[in-house]
């Protein structure tokens, strides 16, 4: 005899799709989202790898200087934030099998705000460098979400 908390095969099945059809759509949602943070960092890391000494310019200030290997290093911080955005790439690709990926987004985001802020603040880098760290910022935010949303226990991401 079934009681008040049991449910017939037809409504498990019902469930279970209703449940996968919600999971999937929340997947596609929060992939999106990952694949517009790849292309962020693309728009950002590119221009700093490839065109280094133009990216320094706009966005330190002459009294920083322009020694060589700043430089240098500003370039290879440019080739970080690519890879970084590889990373948000694959996440997008399928969010649940690499939903780990996204604590580094995490540390990688709050890190450049504080940065990029401190950078400007202390009068080495432009007021324009606020722009990708309200951006980041706002990124770190939902990247937290997203965590916290499908975490195991949630049941978002089971089948």
């Amino acid at each position: 005899m079934l009681n008040s908390h049991s449910m017939t095969a037809l409504e498990f099945r019902e469930r279970r799709r209703h449940h996968a059809m919600n999971s999937s759509l929340y997947e596609r949602r929060w992939s999106k989202f990952f694949l517009a943070a790849a292309l962020f960092n693309y728009a950002i890391g590119f221009p700093i790898f490839f065109f280094r000494q133009w990216s320094y310019n706009v966005t330190y200030l002459a009294a920083v200087g322009r020694d060589p290997m700043a430089i240098r290093l500003w370039a290879d911080f440019g080739f970080a934030v690519i890879l970084i955005g590889f990373g948000y790439q694959l996440i997008a690709r399928d969010v649940r099998k690499n939903r780990g990926i996204v604590l580094v987004g995490i540390i990688a985001k709050v890190f450049d705000v504080i940065n990029l802020a401190a950078l400007v603040s202390w009068g080495f880098a432009r007021p324009l460098a606020l722009i990708p760290a309200l951006i980041d910022g706002i990124f770190a935010v939902m990247f937290v979400v997203f965590w916290f949303s499908s975490a195991p226990g949630k049941g978002r991401f089971t089948t």
